[in-house]
């Protein structure tokens, strides 16, 4: 079992404060009242927002979650892991493909519960559409490398050894995994979000590291983005 600590007040100060209000409420007011029209720009520079964007959110995010276990420092064991040894990169490439049948019946399910009707980003299809290989970049660096650090680093290595301290190990893991879903806004992948979020949390429940579920988080969004662009360029 993971380590336990932490209040639960400070938990949903975490995540309301540092990832749903300031992501998704304050900085998009900003963006708002500062009368930024993105749309009208080109692929290129609104890709290049988009990743600055994800960069602000994620600092700001960050910033709270070290805010609220600074007083608790110096941390227990189980806690924001990162280690070079221990076959890291083992654990990582295992939970992949053991992600991966998995992923695909759960899709398969997901797509016949929604008729095909899944969320995706539409700014990414535009730059699918265009072959733009430079916003593609610039989405393959947000996703492959941004995304799963800030993630992972939030729900892996805090999340997960929070909620330890009222659940089992198996029942912090789906809670975090559920709340991971969510946190992505589209209700027609919860379903594949959470099966994707329990084999994280179990990579990195049963490596203690956070390495791990970084490299599983970093292939499952390249791989992904690879396919999608390689489709796109076969029906252009």
């Amino acid at each position: 079992r993971l380590e336990r600590s932490l209040e639960l007040g400070t938990i949903v100060l975490v995540l309301v404060v540092g990832f749903f209000l300031v992501g998704q409420v304050a900085l998009p007011l900003v963006l708002q009242l500062s009368g930024l029209k993105f749309s009208g720009f080109g692929v290129r520079s609104q890709a290049v927002f988009s990743l600055t964007f994800y960069l602000l959110m994620a600092s700001a995010g960050l910033l709270v979650l070290y805010v609220a276990v600074r007083r608790f420092l110096p941390l227990p064991a189980g806690w924001f892991q990162f280690k070079l040894g221990d076959r890291w990169a083992l654990w990582g490439l295992g939970g992949y493909f053991v992600a991966l049948p998995l992923m695909i019946v759960v899709s398969i399910v997901n797509s016949r519960i929604w008729q095909g009707q899944g969320g995706s980003n539409p700014l990414l299809q535009l730059v699918l559409q265009e072959g733009d290989r430079v916003s593609l970049l610039i989405f393959l660096f947000t996703a492959a490398v941004a995304a799963p650090i800030f993630e992972e680093t939030l729900f892996r290595g805090f999340l997960l050894p929070s909620l330890t301290r009222y659940l089992p190990a198996w029942g912090a893991i789906g809670l975090s995994s559920l709340i991971f879903a969510i946190a992505h806004l589209s209700l027609s992948e919860v379903l594949p979000l959470t099966v994707l979020g329990a084999v994280l949390g179990f990579v990195y429940a049963r490596s203690r590291n956070l390495l791990s579920s970084i490299l599983l988080h970093s292939l499952w969004n390249s791989v992904t983005m690879v396919s999608l662009f390689l489709l796109g360029s076969g029906t252009r």
